[in-house]
């Protein structure tokens, strides 16, 4: 509005929970109708509660039964962002900003996400997979701010959700992923905890329970502490193992997008959310988008269903979903 530009407001419907920390809820949404009336702004919801469900929460229920760690936000953005800017086309709007701590950056034509200046809060990680003809239409205005400067502008403006509590990472989940699952309708079934050379040392309630990196919940006595190395949703089983045998210096991947990864030097990864980039040894490209990452320094909890994103420069220059230890 200060800088003179015409602006509508939209929210995309995805979820029907009723819990205010979802980023979806219904909640959410009449939080976004009131800020936008008090800025005297139109106010549209877009219902994509369905897509959602085939394109994320179905996918995100089979990959931990299928002994993976999905990451929902990475599946969402690409659908729900093509939604909005479909919607701007139809109001004859050029741009949707978005609250994304991330920025957009051009190269030779071609627009790229690049890493918000707040570390802390940077999510380009999760825009990996937005294609390139929907990040021509969007404008990341937060990614030039922290948070606490983006609720001070938000007070200064004297916003209703000015005060609003953090959405949680998995918005559908917000009371966990476990509890999620269980009311899906997963049940408990009982196998074995080993070691890595298959000696059974304990017994878990589902292996779909654990993550990769996991140590509390194992209830295994042992001399030194455990962790879980990997989930075989084959045989429903838990392997457990010290810490140093999460390092890997080898990360299997699928669904690859390349738009320009290259070779190293200056190529880094980034293997799940919150966690620091690492340096490219080198890439290894394979057939039907498959490929795999060597690392320069071992990465601690390398997780099936995760993200693995390329930048160079802080820029967001590919991506894969990361594949089972054995799935090169």
């Amino acid at each position: 509005m200060e800088e003179g530009r015409t602006l509508e407001t939209a929210t995309v419907r995805l979820w029907p929970g009723e819990d205010r920390r979802s980023c979806c809820s219904p909640g959410a949404l009449q939080m976004a109708a009131r800020t936008a009336s008090h800025l005297g702004l139109p106010h549209h919801v877009v219902d994509r509660e369905r897509a959602f469900a085939e394109e994320v929460v179905e996918p995100f229920v089979a990959g931990y039964l299928a002994g993976e760690t999905p990451n929902p936000c990475v599946a969402c953005n690409p659908g729900r962002l093509a939604t909005l800017v479909g919607l701007a086309d139809e109001l004859g709007l050029a741009h949707v900003a978005t609250g994304h701590y991330a920025r957009l950056v051009w190269r030779d034509g071609e627009p790229f996400v690049a890493r918000g200046a707040d570390p802390v809060k940077d999510q380009s990680y999760m825009l990996w997979a937005v294609p390139p003809a929907v990040l021509a239409h969007l404008e990341f205005p937060l990614g030039d701010m922290s948070k606490s400067e983006t609720r001070a502008a938000a007070e200064r403006a004297q916003l209703p959700s000015a005060a609003e509590p953090e959405s949680q990472e998995v918005c559908f989940a917000v009371d966990g992923y476990q509890r999620f699952l269980e009311d899906r309708g997963v049940a408990a079934e009982q196998g074995p905890i080993v070691t890595s050379d298959g000696a059974e040392i304990g017994r878990h309630e589902g292996q779909w329970r654990y993550t990769v990196g996991q140590r509390r919940g194992l209830n295994v006595s042992a001399a030194a502490p455990l962790f879980v190395l990997e989930r075989r949703a084959a045989g429903n089983v838990v392997v457990a193992g010290p810490r140093e045998a999460l390092s890997r210096l080898d990360v299997p991947l699928r669904s690859v997008v390349d738009r320009g990864i290259g070779d190293p030097p200056g190529l880094e990864v980034q293997l799940r959310y919150r966690s620091p980039s690492v340096p490219v040894a080198s890439v290894e490209r394979h057939s039907r988008g498959r490929a795999t990452v060597f690392l320069q320094e071992p990465f601690a909890g390398v997780a099936a269903g995760q993200s693995a994103v390329f930048y160079r420069d802080g820029v967001v220059v590919g991506g894969g979903l990361i594949g089972a230890p054995d799935a090169s």
